[in-house]
């Protein structure tokens, strides 16, 4: 009766374990899926799509930036309007992102680098990405809101202040 009681707890043991491990290949392939199809929305331009995929704090920094750089120049812009103008994928957002990827070009990060997960864990992931010419990897942050996987395009790549 023993041996049977000690099969039994070790078959349920190997269960949670197996179940773990799938939430965490399942959390793997989310993260993964999430900063691809970022730079896939980047390579198309489709400006909407790129908004919806940055973290809250990457869309802050972006629209607080644009905000103020437009501050000084004759208009109505608030903050909210655009961040709202980015959103909706309208002018500011064509411009920004026009200009943006005039610089990037996501097909480096699609199709010429390496990736690998780094660290995992709770609502935050780390990808490794090398370019096939580059001397040492970048580090792309991404994070879990509201139940999506973002990507901390900022807070990967923008310097602080």
């Amino acid at each position: 009766m023993k041996q049977c009681m000690i099969i039994v707890c070790c078959a349920c043991l190997s269960l949670l374990s197996c179940s773990r491990a799938h939430a965490s290949d399942s959390d793997l392939d989310a993260v993964l899926t999430a900063a691809e199809s970022l730079f896939k929305a980047m390579q198309v331009k489709d400006y909407v799509k790129i908004w919806a995929g940055l973290s809250e704090t990457s869309r802050q920094t972006i629209a607080g930036d644009t905000w103020k750089a437009l501050k000084a120049s004759p208009g109505t812009y608030t903050e909210e309007l655009v961040a709202d103008d980015f959103t909706r994928g309208d002018a500011l957002a064509r411009a920004y992102w026009d200009a943006y990827l005039q610089h990037f070009d996501p097909v480096m990060i699609l199709d010429d680098s390496t990736w690998e997960l780094g660290s995992l864990k709770g609502d935050s992931a780390e990808i490794t990405i090398t370019y096939k010419k580059a001397a040492k990897p970048a580090t792309l942050h991404m994070v879990r809101e509201g139940g999506a996987w973002r990507v901390g395009l900022t807070e990967s790549f923008w310097s602080r202040k």
